[in-house]
């Protein structure tokens, strides 16, 4: 028994063989060593875990619920935001309403979104989960929009974004190094901008030929309410150029309905002149835009050939006076009963005065 000990140290490995097939058994002390590191293994998991949550907790804001998951994403501690994956992100947006997600977390989405890259590797989707939270997205980051995907370019052309006229225009500058600088001459190109039409500056518009602008469609035509004052004013000097469509006492009531958007640029002397038939397809949204003053230069007639709907906002434009905004009307009743709520009071103050 006494050489027993010896030989359990000194044979590190016992083999056996049974039905041919070999088995190894590990000494002792190797499985001690395993022991040890496999406690060593439990007891670090155990202090991260407890780590992680009393940090979370700690982070997080007394008044909000926690069973409100929407409320510990959006508002919670950042580092709980940063487990979620781009996707979860992406759909989370996408069904949330844009006004309810904050600032910082729309930036912390996005930079999970890139990843570390530029935007030219963003697809459709992508821009479609933020929507008007490119508002808020740096603009060094949209110059690199690939406008050469498909998706990407359908996105930004067909819908209105609720975004800055300075993000659109980085969104031109982004469309440029993919298309160039002439695409002005061709309609075709033109009729697929859409909405990103409007971006581009005042000064670029102004090339378009009146040949190539005949060449619009109702389509693209129609998405001009986006532009700016200086925008549609250029627009509307080569609608009415002679190889466009010519003055607006010429137009009947289709050349009125494809220019509807730029029919608020017309001179309030022209006005009258307009054809009673073509009347019929001034929008209601067009009299809402117009300048309050040229509602003044509408004939009887004119005013007749219109639609209901039409004729009853343009008849109430013109007895507010200044606009369809009906507080404006509450803003100076209010002030005219504070004024004379002040001057009650101080000729009671007055008449108190001279009584004593």
């Amino acid at each position: 028994m006494k050489f027993l000990k010896p030989i359990l140290i000194i044979n590190t490995y016992f083999t056996f063989y049974v039905k041919g097939i070999e088995l190894h058994t590990k000494s002792i002390e190797e499985l001690e060593v395993d022991y040890e590191d496999e406690k060593n293994s439990m007891i670090a998991i155990t202090e991260s875990d407890e780590y992680i949550s009393e940090d979370f907790y700690d982070e997080l804001d007394n008044r909000l619920r926690v069973e409100n998951s929407m409320d510990m994403i959006f508002f919670g501690p950042p580092n709980s935001f940063l487990r979620l994956d781009s996707e979860t992100i992406l759909h989370i947006f996408a069904h949330t309403k844009k006004q309810l997600i904050p600032i910082s977390r729309a930036l912390l989405a996005w930079d999970i979104i890139t990843d570390g890259k530029t935007t030219a590797f963003l697809q459709g989707r992508e821009y479609l989960a933020f929507g008007s939270l490119l508002n808020v997205v740096p603009e060094e980051d949209l110059y690199y929009v690939n406008f050469g995907d498909p998706s990407v370019f359908k996105y930004f052309s067909k819908n209105d974004l609720k975004i800055s006229s300075r993000k659109i225009g980085v969104l031109v500058a982004a469309y440029r190094r993919y298309y160039g600088n002439m695409w002005y001459r061709n309609g075709s190109h033109i009729n697929e901008l859409g909405y990103m039409l409007c971006g581009f500056p005042d000064f670029d518009l102004a090339k378009i030929s009146p040949i190539t602008f005949k060449e619009l469609t109702v389509d693209v035509l129609g998405k001009l309410h986006r532009c700016s004052v200086k925008q549609t004013k250029t627009l509307y000097r080569i609608a009415t150029h002679p190889d466009a469509y010519g003055e607006p006492y010429k137009w009947s009531s289709h050349e009125l309905g494809r220019l509807n958007a730029l029919f608020i640029c017309i001179p309030r002397q022209e006005i009258s002149a307009i054809q009673l038939e073509a009347m019929t397809a001034i929008t209601p949204s067009v009299i809402k835009l117009m300048n309050q003053k040229k509602l003044e230069y509408f004939t009887k007639q004119q005013i007749l050939r219109m639609t209901p709907k039409t004729r009853r906002i343009l008849i109430l434009r013109m007895q507010l006076k200044n606009s369809l905004d009906t507080s404006k009307i509450t803003k100076k009743s209010c002030g005219v009963l504070n004024f004379s709520i002040a001057l009650l009071s101080w000729s009671f103050i007055v008449s108190f005065l001279l009584c004593s």
